[in-house]
């Protein structure tokens, strides 16, 4: 695209003749502007008022009289609205289509085998491997296990059960009384308790021997009290007995039952351990094995079923009808897409223009040059609020189709729409009504853009564009209970008003049936919605360029120039004082407020009396939203504020509430198309 741009270079006093070959008749707009007044303002150029200005498209080849909307006897006016744009988007890479085509009926075959091959072989393959192969381990060691258990812990567990009965104050005692039977001399006639234990023969007054066999009979009676003894018991008649066990302990073998429940406890944990571990490994390779064989299954039928597949069968067209695309005056209801009133658009001393002009800007690179430029620009946004500028009633409804490849592109010569080819089943029908519309302040510019070193923006096509859209110039006090909400919003709607008004046909652009009835209410509204988009700048603009075969659509990066971005960037107030920014950064927000520095009439008035078009951030607000003082926007959010709402057929409404987004800056947007 750089080998071809084109440039501009009118001077201002051609355009001031051209200006005057549009003036024969002195009845329109700019009669009684001089050609200073109108520099003053927004520059030379050709002037364009609407007056009493209404539009809708009808039925194509339309024979009546007038329009349904004035005829008598017409029920319903709107099912004549179908006169029809067609869009058909296309940019296949018809070389690469059958690749794709395979690669995309492949994947979805597979992806289909794949899960129900799942579904079949392999889900719960892991639950039940491990299941059985846990109760096959289980039995299978459970005897090996409980002999190596008993082997290596039943003297430990008895022994530990024995050394605490040992430190019993019971055992203590009567460890106690047999050293004292001993040490002074049992053997030799002196006093010895007998209770049932071996009485050893032990020289008196000997000390580690009399302890060796005091010891030995506290083991011996722990046993006749707690161990293997307690059926025998010790003798009823001894002094320990009489003093220590009668009524308070009764004998019995508690040490190797509480053995015998340890040993198992150990027993079924160490098996339970074991056979876990084997379990989770053949469960996770049979599940592996599950798998590659569910995969494996899964590319065999994905194989045979994209090898078969149709090229022509994919739905990779598309189409596009929009009906019935409506301009009127602005009124109160949004369940209609035309008022048939008129509305007037412009002045005589703030019309539409088109016109050249001349801007020394910075582009790219910390040079300065003069770029010149062809802007269409609507009427001035005025400083000073007025409704007269939301008088625009915007309506139209469309027909989107997926089609097939190889359906017929065979067309209707006296409409343009297809024979055929077009599908209910792929096709998304809705409405779209707007009320209170104003678009005064938006303006394009086309230029040239300035030297780059990269070569997909240098000296190519270039715009700035200021996109506005409002409808409310005050919604701060907007209440979700207000009466005339619908008088300034958006409504996006599909649902009819019943089966017999949605149409038979498919679509009236292929056999001149009437268009749908939408239901009264149902859809999703905007209220009070206030658009404010910046896309490109002088500064950073935004470029339509190629590369290689393939279109670009880029606002360009901010380049690291100062005296380019300082154009751009923001500096915010912190609402206490001070600023959140350098100040040398001069861009600002637009809003349906401010959009930049404003615009004085002529130099010679003492104030501005337009708003500005050279912000470099943009808002989007919707509903009930209030500008604060540093001109930042703030949603409301108290019970009744609205903006966004949902309403269905049943007359129900969902108020989600208001929006901001506040202060946009585009630092880099790129579009591009692929496989051109």
């Amino acid at each position: 695209m750089t080998e071809h741009a084109i440039t501009f270079p009118f001077p201002k006093h051609c355009l001031a003749i051209a200006v005057g070959m549009f003036l024969a008749n002195p009845s329109y707009a700019l009669q009684a502007l001089s050609d200073d007044s109108l520099s003053n303002t927004t520059g030379e150029g050709v002037a364009l008022v609407l007056d009493d200005f209404k539009m809708v498209f009808q039925q194509p080849n339309d024979l009546s009289t007038g329009s349904s909307y004035t005829r008598s006897g017409v029920e319903n006016p709107s099912q004549y609205d179908t006169g029809f744009i067609r869009i058909i988007p296309t940019g296949e890479n018809y070389a690469q289509l059958g690749q794709r085509t395979y690669d995309k009926v492949y994947n979805t075959a597979y992806n289909d085998a794949l899960l129900s091959g799942k579904v079949a072989s392999y889900n719960g393959v892991y639950e039940s491997t491990f299941d059985s192969k846990y109760a096959s381990y289980s039995a299978d060691n459970l005897t090996k296990i409980t002999n190596d258990i008993k082997a290596a812990y039943e003297a430990e567990y008895r022994g530990r059960l024995v050394q605490y009965y040992l430190e019993s104050p019971t055992m203590k005692a009567y460890y106690d009384q047999r050293y004292k039977d001993y040490y002074n001399g049992s053997s030799i006639g002196l006093s010895f308790d007998e209770d049932g234990t071996t009485k050893y023969s032990i020289t008196p007054w000997l000390e580690s021997r009399s302890k060796e066999a005091a010891l030995k009979n506290t083991y011996e009676m722990i046993e006749l009290l707690y161990g293997n003894d307690s059926a025998k018991g010790p003798l009823t008649t001894s002094k320990f007995y009489k003093d220590y066990i009668a009524g308070k302990i009764t004998p019995s073998n508690v040490i190797d039952p509480t053995v015998a429940t340890q040993l198992k406890n150990k027993t079924n944990e160490t098996l339970n351990h074991q056979a876990t571990e084997y379990a989770k490994t053949e469960a996770q390779l049979a599940s592996e094995a599950a798998l590659v064989t569910v995969v494996a299954n899964a590319e065999q039928t994905a194989k045979e079923i994209a090898s078969q597949a149709s090229v022509g069968s994919l739905r990779t067209k598309a189409d596009v009808f929009i009906y019935g695309l409506a301009l009127s005056k602005s009124d109160n209801s949004l369940s209609s897409r035309y008022s048939n009133q008129g509305f007037n658009w412009g002045s005589a001393d703030n019309p539409w223009l088109f016109r050249a002009g001349t801007e020394k800007v910075k582009q790219f690179k910390n040079v300065e040059k003069d770029v010149g430029y062809l802007a269409l620009e609507a009427p001035l946004a005025t400083t000073t609020a007025t409704e007269s500028d939301n008088n625009i009633k915007l309506g139209f409804w469309t027909d989107i189709f997926s089609r097939q490849l190889n359906s017929s592109a065979e067309v209707d010569p006296s409409t343009g729409a297809p024979k055929s080819g077009l599908d209910k089943e792929h096709r998304l029908r809705t409405q779209f009504v707007a009320n209170g519309l104003s678009l005064n302040g938006s303006q394009t510019r086309v230029f040239q853009t300035l030297d780059s070193d990269n070569p997909n923006h240098h000296q190519t096509l270039g715009m700035a564009s200021l996109l506005r859209l409002n409808t409310n110039d005050n919604p701060a006090n907007l209440s979700f209970t207000d009466s005339n909400l619908d008088s300034k919003g958006i409504r996006i709607s599909t649902a009819a008003k019943s089966d017999t008004l949605d149409g038979t046909a498919v679509t009236p652009a292929i056999d001149g049936s009437l268009a749908p009835v939408f239901h009264d209410t149902e859809g999703l509204y905007l209220y009070s919605p206030n658009i404010n988009l910046v896309l490109g700048n002088m500064y950073q603009p935004f470029v339509v360029g190629s590369e290689g075969n393939n279109i670009v659509l880029e606002v360009t990066r901010i380049p690291n120039v100062p005296e380019i971005y300082n154009k751009i960037y923001q500096n915010y107030e912190d609402g206490k004082g001070g600023y959140l920014g350098s100040t040398a950064f001069t861009g600002s927000t637009c809003n349906v407020v401010s959009c930049g520095t404003p615009l004085k009439a002529n130099v010679n008035d003492s104030a501005a009396m337009y708003q500005g078009r050279n912000a470099t951030h943009s808002s989007i607000a919707i509903g009930t939203v209030e500008r604060l003082p540093n001109n930042m926007l703030r949603a409301k959010d108290h019970t009744d504020a609205t903006g966004v709402v949902f309403k269905g057929v049943d007359g129900t409404a969902k108020n989600l509430g208001s929006v901001a987004i506040d202060g946009v800056l585009i630092q880099h947007l790129k579009f591009k198309t692929t496989g051109l």
